[in-house]
């Protein structure tokens, strides 16, 4: 560059000093510096005017051109060239990208910002119903999908959570979609086949339900006659503690069963909102403290309410008894005797809330995510000790759920745990006092 910028100073000098020669020999200066000058500036129109025809490929020899305009298009020629290659390894990506996809067994459609429809695999062919000639029309894709739930799921533009449908090309298959970004301004939608998992979920779940069920009786009819016989004073020491032992196992069997079917109950009615009647979660509240002081033989916690007495919820009492009463004797079994226990009910904005706050031993951070599955334990030998059976957090979620609310945890090891369960405003109502 500065060699050819060079020869162009030098070419203008030489211009220079010609026009000062004939002018110093003519006495004329400004013929000779317009002839001079002119003539430069029309040689590097002319120069402009072939490098503009080899741009549009009118002229392909660019022999014409000399000085800087042939650095200048020697330059654009190596910058052509990479642009070139460039775009081959891009196209190959693009062609792998959409190969990728087309062997995909999940649905896969591109979309554009405005979720346009640009491209598809055979599988949205399949699962969703969307013709092949759409690819052509770029239309939207709620236009393309005909399913009430997707399209009021595309309108409210909240793709946090995926969306469970029935297939609109196939009425016996279950769908999982989900919608992520990619790339600059695109999106990915992405619909999974889960008709078999969902048929599995439902098998689990008839089994267990079938299970408890015929369990019950026969382990009420055990427990009846364990208790009869641990009552039988002539009994030796021995045969007396391994019938109370026997007893209590037999005991913390039907604990798990009834959980068990309580929470069979509430999966197969979680999709199903509970409108229930006006629950006054004060006096509800009241109860499950007294019986959780029972629990603590009578006061080893310190266990206190504080409970707004105008706040109550919309819902069903007997479910949500199960779920607070949970959280509370949770508490109790899982902190050491003599621990203060907080239990709180009020306000959230414009929502409700229930806290139960302890200083016990704490939760470690890598426990969090997975306390409310079932049968879950932190701690696996001091939680049978206790007699606890694994689902009552599970039980928890499951009721929230139907009431509209949410969980969140809140533990530091060695400070202790919160439990918040918070309840939306359509949900909470006035008491009269």
């Amino acid at each position: 560059m500065h060699e050819n910028f060079n020869q162009e100073l030098s070419r203008l000098l030489v211009i220079g000093l010609v026009v000062v020669l004939f002018g110093t020999l003519s006495g004329v200066w400004s013929l000779p510096i317009f002839i001079g000058l002119g003539g430069y500036i029309i040689w590097h129109l002319r120069q402009l005017y072939i490098m503009e025809e080899w741009l549009h490929g009118i002229v392909r020899d660019e022999s014409h051109l000399g000085s800087i305009w042939s650095y200048i298009v020697a330059h654009m020629k190596k910058a052509r060239s990479r642009a070139r290659q460039r775009k081959k390894r891009l196209s190959r990506l693009l062609h792998r990208f959409y190969d990728t996809l087309e062997a995909m067994p999940d649905a896969a459609i591109v979309l554009q910002d405005d979720l346009r429809v640009q491209w598809f695999n055979s599988a949205a062919h399949e699962l969703l119903g969307i013709p092949l000639t759409a690819r052509k029309h770029n239309r939207r894709v709620s236009r393309l999908v005909r399913n009430d739930d997707f399209r009021c799921w595309i309108q409210e533009g909240d793709f946090s959570q995926p969306l469970e449908m029935i297939s609109p090309a196939s009425p016996a298959r279950v769908l999982q979609i989900r919608i992520v970004e990619f790339g600059e301004d695109q999106h990915l939608l992405l619909a999974h086949d889960i008709t078999e998992l969902k048929r599995v979920e439902a098998v689990r779940r008839d089994f267990i339900a079938d299970v408890s069920h015929e369990l019950r009786t026969p382990l009420t009819v055990v427990a009846g006659y364990l208790e009869m016989l641990a009552e039988e004073p002539e009994l030796p020491e021995d045969i007396h503690e391994a019938l109370i032992a026997s007893r209590r196992q037999a005991e913390r069997m039907q604990s798990i069963v009834a959980d068990l079917l309580m929470l069979s109950r509430l999966e197969l009615e979680e999709d199903e909102p509970q409108v229930g009647e006006s629950v006054k979660v004060p006096r509800l509240l009241e109860g499950l403290v007294e019986d959780a002081r029972r629990l603590s033989d009578g006061g080893g916690h310190l266990i206190q309410l504080h409970a707004d007495e105008k706040l109550g919820l919309m819902g069903s009492e007997s479910e949500l008894g199960s779920a607070f009463g949970n959280l509370i004797f949770n508490a109790v079994q899982h902190t050491p005797w003599g621990t203060p226990i907080d239990i709180y009910w009020g306000r959230e904005g414009s929502g409700a809330r229930l806290v139960v706050a302890d200083q016990g031993p704490g939760i470690a951070p890598e426990h969090l995510q997975r306390l409310t599955e079932r049968f879950y334990r932190v701690d696996k030998s001091r939680s049978r000790e206790s007699g606890g059976t694994g689902l009552g957090l599970s039980i928890v979620r499951h009721v929230l759920k139907r009431h509209e609310a949410t969980i969140e945890i809140e533990s530091t090891p060695g400070e202790g745990s919160r439990f918040v369960c918070l309840f939306p405003a359509g949900r909470v109502v006035k008491l009269s006092v």
